[in-house]
């Protein structure tokens, strides 16, 4: 499943001088090895070099069964996220990121709305992540509900986000 993104919809104005065409991505399921690779660099890059989570937190369990999602962009791995199956209708997306030129684009929007359609193909109706907490707003967009306080995760503060489909 691939789908492209050209929208240009939360872009940031900025001085970027570069030969890039920046609005267009191909988002799509890590079906190869290499596609799951692209994935954890994208990982490695934002959620351990720029935001310090240590590599025996950022990489675990879940990722041997998670769906996962890369964002390509000027044959680049640029954006990514997972979403991982649980019981009873319940999907968790999370692992979301973007490197840090590529962002003010859209592609985050670009990559929930891949993760929230594969997990409706995939049976899903009740979604769940951990939102770090200046992205409240941002899944608010998306129909996600905040329930509870905040919570430490990996040293960064987080809360827990919901939305049913049902």
């Amino acid at each position: 499943m691939a789908a492209r993104q050209n929208d240009r919809e939360g872009d940031r104005e900025d001085d970027r001088e570069d030969d890039r065409d920046d609005d267009r991505i191909v988002f799509r399921v890590a079906a190869t090895p290499t596609d799951l690779l692209k994935a954890m660099v994208v990982r490695g890059i934002v959620f351990h070099d720029e935001q310090g989570v240590d590599w025996n937190d950022e990489f675990d369990a879940d990722d041997t069964a998670a769906v996962h999602v890369v964002g390509e962009a000027d044959g680049q791995p640029v954006a990514s996220g997972r979403l991982v199956l649980l019981e009873s209708g319940w999907a968790k997306l999370g692992r979301i990121a973007v490197r840090e030129q590529w962002r003010g684009r859209g592609f985050a929007h670009g990559m929930v709305g891949v993760l929230l359609q594969e997990a409706r193909r995939r049976g899903a109706v009740k979604l769940k992540l951990h939102a770090q907490v200046y992205l409240e707003d941002f899944y608010a967009g998306y129909g996600f509900a905040r329930q509870g306080g905040v919570f430490d995760e990996c040293g960064i503060d987080h809360i827990l986000m919901t939305r049913e489909d049902g």
